[in-house]
């Protein structure tokens, strides 16, 4: 191992002071729990589990990026090491809703130092992903609709050209006969196959107003979850900075906020 790469290792390796914060802070977190006398067991075993699945995902996206230092670095084991951390901080939202429902002092303390520590945490990982991405080739997409074949179309993220979107007449996870199988970055859908022929002439156009609008008509008022209106552009979940959010303790939305600062809610 050279001299640049054991410098990078050690700093991935100092990363373990961030995640031996949130270990700290996720001990709090559930004896505190513990001590809520009008929490019923069921409840207080599924948060304590929430925690305990926020911290396994954040050390799990620390121990990605130790191993990655072995050799050279891909962008799938960075990229695993991402969805990881992305998967850290919509526990951690979940537990702050289902915390709020308890108010108290030493809450309000406790959701504090978690936001905080985790914030610290969140940064120290991207300055590290930063810079193990600085030498690799970004895939500029060259295509707003990319024609993979005659049943199936992709839309990739107009930023890393990643694909975000795809159709497809196929079979979904629970499908007993073929669909139009529509996956996003938030879900994986299936609509009536006989949309497909509709759908295929808008994509061969490369509107994609119009596959949002054909996708608002056909399945949810949210259409396209990776597609900004505004921007009429296509992001992945990383460049569309997609949130998920909770309301007492239960999922309730995501909203993405595309690189130009456009917001709206992608998933409901």
């Amino acid at each position: 191992m050279n001299g640049e790469n054991n410098n990078m290792l050690e700093k991935i390796l100092n990363l373990r002071d961030y995640v031996q914060k949130l270990e700290d802070i996720s001990e709090n977190i559930i004896n505190h729990l513990n001590s809520l006398k009008d929490l019923d067991d069921s409840t207080r075993n599924i948060w304590t589990s929430d925690v305990k699945e926020f911290f396994h995902n954040t050390v799990s996206a620390w121990e990605v990026l130790t191993t990655i230092t072995e050799g050279e670095p891909n962008l799938k084991n960075i990229d695993n090491s991402k969805s990881f951390l992305y998967a850290a901080r919509n526990h951690l939202s979940k537990i702050i809703s289902e915390l709020k429902i308890f108010p108290s002092q030493k809450t309000s303390i406790l959701i504090e130092k978690a936001e905080t520590a985790f914030e610290e945490c969140w940064d120290a990982f991207w300055i590290i992903y930063k810079k193990l991405l600085s030498e690799k080739e970004i895939v500029k997409p060259t295509k707003r609709v990319i024609k993979v074949s005659d049943l199936e179309y992709h839309l990739p993220c107009s930023v890393c050209g990643k694909s975000a979107v795809e159709f497809r007449i196929g079979y979904g996870r629970l499908d007993e006969k073929e669909s139009l199988v529509f996956r996003g970055i938030t879900l994986e859908t299936s609509l009536n196959v006989k949309l497909a022929n509709m759908l295929f002439k808008i994509l061969q156009k490369k509107d994609l107003l119009g596959v949002h609008n054909f996708m608002k008509k056909y399945h949810s008022f949210e259409g396209v979850d990776a597609y900004c209106p505004e921007c009429d552009k296509i992001y992945c979940w990383e460049h569309y900075n997609a949130r998920e959010e909770y309301d007492d303790g239960f999922y309730d939305c995501t909203y993405g906020e595309c690189p130009k600062g456009h917001k709206r809610m992608i998933d409901d």
